[in-house]
């Protein structure tokens, strides 16, 4: 019987490759989840702020919330509001050169990037009012698309 030096039996080396794939995809959760709740938890009514400007862009991806660029003086503030479902299902309109009133929370990215998370938005040149947060502070679309549910408002005067 001739012996090689350094051989792992083959069991043990599909041991080994599952605890590798246990531990990866633990790895691969935990960051997944952390980046999905960078929005939603990071909401402090202590870091609130009013700000009035103009719509100077509106920025909607695949997924993620709708992002509207609010310019005021010669600063372009990046409002999060809603996911797009639920822009569409509230019938929301922001517009390019629309005139509005920001209510939110000041926040920074893992980047740096300054951010308000958006509680309310008046929109002047439209005359409505949208809500995003509930006295709670919790997003009202929360529950997911529940299409024709009646959502709590509140808009901070």
């Amino acid at each position: 019987m001739v012996k090689s030096k350094g051989a792992v039996a083959p069991f043990l080396r599909i041991e080994i490759m599952k605890w590798i794939i246990v531990i990866m995809t633990s790895i691969l959760f935990i960051f997944t989840s952390a980046s999905a709740q960078e929005w939603v938890e990071s909401y402090d009514p202590n870091t609130e702020i009013t700000i009035k400007g103009t719509i100077a862009e509106v920025i909607q991806r695949k997924h993620g919330p709708l992002i509207i660029g609010i310019l005021k003086e010669d600063t372009i503030y990046n409002v999060v509001t809603a996911p797009g479902w639920y822009i569409e299902q509230e019938r929301m309109e922001f517009k390019l050169g629309d005139k509005v009133i920001v209510h939110g929370s000041k926040f920074f990215s893992r980047k740096g990037e300054l951010f308000l998370i958006a509680r309310s938005i008046n929109n002047i040149s439209k005359g409505k009012n949208y809500s995003f947060r509930d006295e709670y502070m919790q997003p009202c679309w929360r529950g997911g698309k529940q299409h024709g549910k009646k959502y709590w408002k509140f808009i901070p005067q």
